[in-house]
């Protein structure tokens, strides 16, 4: 299977000229150094080389823009990864790739990216799949230690988006207990309280010390001196009576958790809109007239949301790879620590 990576993090229509690379595939900025509109606001993957597949084609190191994906019934004839002809990925319809991209990390300046080759990559999925995208060329390749789940939120624009800012969460809010050295979870004894505005939405519970314990961890973050998205969970821990630290892994806790923003009347509102599974938010994108985009990503998939007008609406949303359901699921638990196997 051709290895894709995937943070805890896109839809154009048109044809491509049949002997042109990439092109843009809507209308982008010619005159501001701002940040582009949401829906010229993608995700990019950093794609480590494979091993070559049976039929000895080469895999590929770099960055890529994934664009659309297609299920198949079988990846006999497929190759674990083929560049293909702007022509024959009209015709199997990948949208236009952009014309002028800059990646941007957290901490980082954005760097301008050339879009390549368009390619095809088989997935070896429960239901196989072919994603497909174009390779993108002349940004720095992340640490060693990070190309595993390297993603880069990719900006369509002509102009360098100097004045664009990636905003990422920073923590607010937490009541969470801790592991000792003997791997025991030990109950909360200090706590930052949750902001008004999500506390004004956790759903009420009737949970009562010793046999609850109601946890949270939020991220804010704010632009203009005022919050504009949270990030986070509540959880309700239920510990049965006489528990042991041996069991500490078996209790159950009642979960509430996901990205907000902030509503009309003050209260946070759940983003849910365009996520058949869960979205985790990467980050804010604000330029000197204020917040412009939220975007958030999933395994196999983003989206970009437009937070003009005093609201936030889905601009952009890529299904690029499709995977078994257990993939999507996120550990919204925030107790004991446990490992990834114990749900």
């Amino acid at each position: 299977m051709t290895r894709y990576t995937c943070a805890l993090a896109i839809l154009l229509a048109g044809c491509p000229p049949p002997a042109a690379g990439p092109q843009p595939a809507t209308p982008v900025a010619t005159a501001s150094s701002g940040c582009p509109g949401a829906e010229n606001i993608y995700v990019a993957s950093y794609l480590t080389r494979d091993d070559a597949d049976a039929a000895g084609a080469a895999g590929h190191t770099g960055w890529v823009l994934p664009l659309h994906d297609a299920r198949v019934g079988t990846l006999a004839d497929q190759s674990e990864y083929a560049t293909i002809d702007p022509t024959t990925a009209a015709a199997l319809g990948v949208p236009v790739g952009p014309g002028s991209v800059w990646l941007m990390l957290p901490g980082q300046q954005p760097c301008r990216a050339t879009a390549g080759a368009y390619y095809a990559a088989g997935v070896d999925a429960p239901a196989p799949n072919v994603t497909y995208g174009v390779e993108l060329d002349g940004c720095p390749a992340p640490p060693k230690d990070q190309q595993e789940d390297a993603e880069a939120i990719a900006l369509v624009t002509e102009h360098a988006p100097a004045d664009c800012q990636l905003l990422t969460p920073q923590p607010v809010a937490a009541r969470l207990g801790a592991m000792d050295a003997q791997k025991s979870w030990q109950r909360p004894t200090k706590e930052t309280p949750l902001p008004p505005a999500i506390a004004a939405i956790v759903p009420p519970h009737d949970c009562r010390a010793p046999g609850c314990e109601t946890l949270w961890a939020f991220g804010q973050i704010d632009a203009g001196g005022r919050p504009v998205a949270w990030a986070g969970a509540v959880n309700w821990l239920a510990i049965p009576p006489n528990a042991t630290p041996a069991s500490q892994c078996d209790w159950k806790a009642e979960t509430f958790a996901g990205f907000f923003v902030p509503g009309p009347d003050g209260r946070a509102v759940k983003v849910t809109e365009g996520q058949e599974h869960p979205l985790l938010m990467m980050g804010v994108l604000a330029d000197h007239g204020g917040p412009r985009a939220l975007v958030a990503q999933g395994p196999g998939e983003y989206a970009s949301y437009d937070l003009g007008g005093g609201g936030v609406r889905l601009a952009h949303h890529v299904v690029w790879l499709q995977l078994a359901p257990e993939a999507y699921a996120i550990d919204e638990r925030i107790g004991p620590s446990c490992g990834d196997d114990r749900r």
